[in-house]
């Protein structure tokens, strides 16, 4: 079954409520779900928050993308017709279309996981989740995005880096990036100034441009690549306790640790051992 979007009657009572609603709701959120069940659910859950629309699989959903403003997809996996994974890749195929995505799947095979990561997916989210874990990640990604978006339209008043860049390039130099910290990723010592020297580039240079690229500060990027590096070890049981996690991806204090986590993905580490 597919859910569009209700179109209500005008001067009425109920219509006035919607508009005054959707006004104060700034992100638009599309639910891709086949489960009935799972899909009420999850708007039970979101709709106090954000603007919904709905579909049953990914063509219903390239359809809803093409007619309206989205800010984040939240998807399934398994779904008949067209399921997520090609949805996401429809989606990445399409280089000015920069939404993200979110996963729930109840898939934990590696390989799974790893197809979803290479298509470019921005989160998943393993069934069964609590609604904390849902609600935090979902808000996380859409500031982060939203950083992104700032940072590309506010006028720089440093040196412009690479203002013209091409997309081709802009890639490139994130792969590269990402390889390097995650070479370095449980080593307490790294400071902002090693990357530069490995990225060969001025601290300052180095600066501009992974904030111009991403919309994060050089230690807030190192901080999300800790973080994801962690949720994968914990997901995959690499480690017994929260302390060797902290440690594995370069932080010494496990209740710094913890409290980044949780706040970055709504559980504590403790709960996926």
């Amino acid at each position: 079954m597919t859910y569009s979007t209700y179109i209500y009657m005008p001067n009425t009572p109920f219509q006035e409520a919607v508009v005054q609603e959707s006004v104060q709701k700034e992100f638009q959120i599309l639910l891709v779900e086949d489960d009935e069940d799972m899909r009420a659910y999850l708007a039970s859950l979101l709709e106090p928050e954000y603007r919904l629309l709905f579909a049953s699989n990914g063509k219903d959903a390239l359809h809803q993308i093409g007619q309206n403003p989205i800010n984040l997809v939240v998807s399934d996996i398994s779904m008949p017709i067209m399921d997520g994974f090609e949805l996401l890749k429809h989606l990445r195929q399409d280089q000015d279309n920069f939404v993200p995505f979110l996963f729930l799947t109840a898939h934990t095979e590696k390989s799974e996981v790893r197809q979803a990561l290479i298509l470019g997916v921005d989160g998943y989210i393993t069934k069964p989740f609590e609604s904390d874990e849902l609600l935090v990640r979902v808000s996380n990604l859409l500031t982060n995005t939203r950083k992104r978006i700032e940072s590309a339209l506010l006028p720089n008043s440093s040196p412009v880096v690479e203002d013209s860049a091409p997309a081709s390039f802009r890639t490139q130099w994130l792969k590269e990036l990402e390889a390097i910290v995650h070479a370095d990723i449980g080593n307490p010592s790294v400071k902002v100034p090693d990357l530069a020297f490995k990225m060969a580039l001025s601290e300052r240079t180095f600066r501009n441009r992974i904030k111009e690229y991403t919309g994060l500060s050089p230690n807030e990027y190192m901080m999300e690549a800790r973080m994801s590096k962690a949720l994968h070890l914990l997901e995959n049981g690499t480690y017994l306790t929260v302390a060797e996690v902290a440690y594995a991806v370069g932080l010494e204090y496990s209740s710094y640790f913890t409290k980044n986590f949780k706040e970055r993905f709504g559980k504590a580490p403790s709960e996926y051992l």
